[in-house]
């Protein structure tokens, strides 16, 4: 069997052809590639540097760098020459240069070092990009960004401004309805008063939920701290909602023990009634609500559970997002997504927790904890 004839690699070929397929990857490079000494000359210019700056290979070869920098960018130069003459490398600096026409540039530079045989720095290689267009991408997204949020604050201040306004008529037409309702005495008319004065009542907590809103996004909620015995807050609160509500008993788990804590009873005594009465809303098809506190070493956790639509896992995470409502639900269940998210932020600002436990098509827990004592 005869010897396959070895293959002799000519050293210097290879170097050459390796020359030049750097030198072809560098001329077709989109990012400007340049070279200079460490006085700044620069001593190598690719097509990518005359697409981004404007000059020819032959009007910048030894001249310095520095004609592509703007006046107040000089001592950049300086800085980044000596981190060269140390050896570092200097990756993604985003900076400013000046291009052939005088417009500037915005440009990300990656800088590293060149060294001889011996290992001695003796210049610099630059490799710039330009971002320019992302740079004027992001300022407009800001500016968007920032008109949006004074929209949104504009929003909040119409918001609390007409919900402000609107609570003095509401009082006085709640009033004058409750006085018609007793002077009445045809049930036919009593009855159409009592409806009446049912809607008010509606509006009138729909507004004073607007207002609570625009005081959230303002941070002006404010909180008054008080001792009380939560226990018998969930008793009062059930009493207030059962009286209004006839197609579902609430049942409250008492162990009949005081648990006293310290937050604003009024704000608390919101939050239940809010979920007690979406409790009763979204079980139409049930009788019954459960409440139950259970105590902890640090704190308490009031649980109000529902057996009606339940949440998908999906949109238990969104619940308590200001405006959102499930999707899915019967059409005719108004509301306009404000309420769990008043909870939340009254419960976070007692340094508590709200969360849901639920099942589609078995229903719901609303559980929030609260500390015995406030830090």
């Amino acid at each position: 069997m005869e010897n396959s004839p070895l293959k002799i690699i000519d050293p210097i070929l290879e170097d050459e052809s390796k020359q030049a397929m750097l030198a072809a990857i560098v001329d077709s490079s989109d990012d400007a590639i340049i070279s200079k000494t460490l006085n700044g000359i620069i001593t190598s210019w690719n097509f990518g540097a005359q697409k981004i700056f404007g000059y020819t290979e032959a009007e910048v070869l030894g001249k310095s760098i520095l004609i592509l920098l703007p006046p107040e960018r000089i001592s950049e130069e300086n800085v980044i020459i000596g981190k060269i003459r140390k050896g570092e490398r200097i990756e993604h600096f985003e900076t400013v240069r000046v291009a052939k026409d005088g417009h500037r540039l915005h440009i990300s530079l990656t800088v590293s070092p060149i060294k001889n045989s011996k290992g001695e720095v003796i210049g610099a290689s630059k490799i710039a990009r330009d971002i320019s267009e992302r740079i004027e991408i992001e300022a407009k997204l800001k500016d968007f960004t920032e008109q949006l949020q004074k929209l949104n604050r504009h929003k909040d201040e119409f918001i609390g401004m007409a919900s402000h306004e609107l609570k003095t008529p509401l009082t006085s037409i709640t009033a004058y309805l409750q006085l018609l309702e007793r002077n009445l005495k045809d049930d036919k008319n009593k009855k159409f008063a009592d409806k009446a004065l049912q809607h008010v009542n509606k509006l009138t907590n729909l507004v004073g939920d607007l207002l609570d809103v625009s005081k959230i996004e303002s941070g002006k909620l404010q909180l008054t701290y008080s001792e009380f015995d939560i226990n018998i807050l969930i008793k009062e609160t059930i009493e207030i909602v059962q009286h209004i509500t006839r197609s579902h008993t609430i049942i409250f788990d008492d162990e009949e023990q005081p648990v006293t804590i310290m937050a604003d009873r009024q704000r608390i005594e919101q939050v239940l009634i809010n979920l007690l009465t979406n409790a009763v809303k979204y079980s139409p098809h049930s009788e019954k609500v459960i409440v139950s506190v259970k105590r902890e070493s640090d704190g308490v956790i009031v649980s109000v559970q529902d057996y009606g639509f339940g949440i998908s896992d999906d949109q238990a995470q969104k619940i308590f997002s200001r405006f959102y409502r499930v999707e899915g639900l019967a059409a005719n269940i108004s509301g306009l997504g404000i309420g769990l998210f008043i909870c939340y932020e009254i419960i976070e600002r007692h340094h508590g927790k709200i969360w849901v436990d639920s099942q589609l098509g078995i229903g719901s827990t609303f559980n929030f904890s609260l500390p015995y004592k406030q830090l």
